[in-house]
């Protein structure tokens, strides 16, 4: 009974229980066909007013106020309805009024799914609207968003971002989806890491490894599939040239294999 009860539990967290009403907003879905129209009413409906001095839309997220712009929209057919996936970025406003860009300050992240419900936007699921994600108190640039099939009917965000410190390099990959009426984080994939800062000369021997994520959601008809970090580049010439990263159903996130952790160690 317990299986059964954490099984159906999944099943309405991941969208494939009963069907929950849907939360309309105040955009009207006629605004999808025009950029400036669409990105002013969703900044307007999740943070607040334009500022015309600060040049960002002013929200407030517990007890940040944030200062928010668009960032990048993808509208994509999830089963058989447009669904438009907006992601907007901005930084926490400090109490003094300034922006914190220090190299460990994070940046903002709101992530929002919506699909049109008669003649106004219905929304999906969202996330906090204020996910610390970056640095230098920026989200990564919109070349680092991609929205991908994860599974059947199920797409979800991967947002690469990276980080050097005395002299070394380490990246990876976000990865964000909606389970039942939240965008949630599912998890963090390293798939970069060089010490091009701290080597040659006598300081010990340069590496570098590189890897994609693509997305293995055509193998099957699983709502999360796996992903699948593929080789790029190695200065190891026996590195593998790719690993299955499964999705946990027990966690709820994509849990990468020690193998790739050890093979980006250098």
């Amino acid at each position: 009974m317990a299986r059964l009860l954490l099984f159906l539990g999944f099943c309405m967290l991941a969208g494939l229980g009963p069907v929950r009403s849907q939360v309309l907003t105040s955009i009207p879905a006629s605004t999808v066909d025009d950029a400036k129209s669409f990105w002013g009413a969703v900044m307007e409906e999740f943070y607040g007013p334009y500022s015309k001095r600060s040049k960002c839309w002013i929200g407030k997220a517990g007890a940040e106020r944030l200062c928010m712009r668009p960032h990048l929209l993808s509208s994509v057919m999830v089963g058989g309805e447009v669904t438009q996936f907006a992601a907007m970025s901005g930084h926490a406003i400090q109490p003094d009024g300034s922006h914190a860009e220090c190299h460990g300050c994070a940046g903002k992240l709101g992530l929002v799914v919506l699909r049109a419900a008669g003649n106004r936007l219905a929304l999906v699921a969202r996330n906090s609207l204020s996910e610390d994600i970056g640095s230098w108190g920026m989200a990564p640039p919109e070349e680092a968003f991609r929205v991908v099939r994860l599974g059947k009917d199920n797409y979800g965000w991967l947002i690469e971002s990276g980080f050097t410190g005395q002299g070394y390099t380490q990246g990876g990959v976000s990865v964000f989806g909606v389970l039942g009426d939240k965008v949630v984080d599912l998890g963090f994939i390293d798939t970069y890491s060089d010490n091009e800062g701290t080597c040659g000369d006598g300081l010990g021997t340069c590496y570098r490894h590189s890897y994609e994520i693509v997305s293995d959601a055509d193998s099957g008809s699983a709502r999360f599939a796996d992903l699948v970090a593929r080789k790029l580049e190695s200065s190891d010439p026996d590195a593998t040239a790719s690993f299955t990263i499964p999705f946990s159903n027990d966690e709820l996130k994509y849990l990468p294999p020690e193998a790739l952790s050890a093979q980006l160690g250098g």
